[in-house]
């Protein structure tokens, strides 16, 4: 006997969780490597970086079952949701970057580059999943 409600049976896989793992993996990886090279200050930073790309890919796929679910109820609605979404990712992630850089006064570079990779991460998690 499934213990799912209803709902979350009709809800499309968005593939997620496998981008997340890929992510995770990826910024691992990377706050390792500068752990090792340039101390806990540049892995912190990596993290950071990386952790605003998995919080963007956590709020899209929340937003993406809302635009779903409204999708059945009130057609031509969901774009609008997916529009905000997409503002509010852009807006946050601007955010994430000052708090990062400047408040915290994390290095930039580790911080970018964990970013870069893991977004090259979220692309390679997204085309794997298109291709089954």
């Amino acid at each position: 006997m499934s213990q799912e409600t209803p709902s979350a049976t009709n809800m499309p896989d968005t593939g997620a969780s496998k981008m997340l793992s890929i992510q995770a993996i990826l910024i691992s990886c990377v706050a390792w490597a500068f752990y090792a090279y340039q101390g806990q200050l540049a892995a912190q930073s990596a993290f950071f970086g990386g952790m605003i790309v998995m919080i963007n890919v956590w709020m899209m796929n929340r937003r993406v079952r809302v635009a779903t679910q409204l999708a059945e109820v009130a057609n031509g609605r969901e774009i609008r949701v997916l529009y905000v979404a997409a503002i509010q990712r852009f807006i946050l992630t601007l955010a994430w970057f000052m708090l990062g850089m400047g408040w915290l006064a994390l290095p930039p570079i580790p911080m970018l580059i964990a970013f870069a990779l893991a977004q090259l991460g979220y692309v390679s998690g997204g085309l794997s999943i298109r291709k089954k």
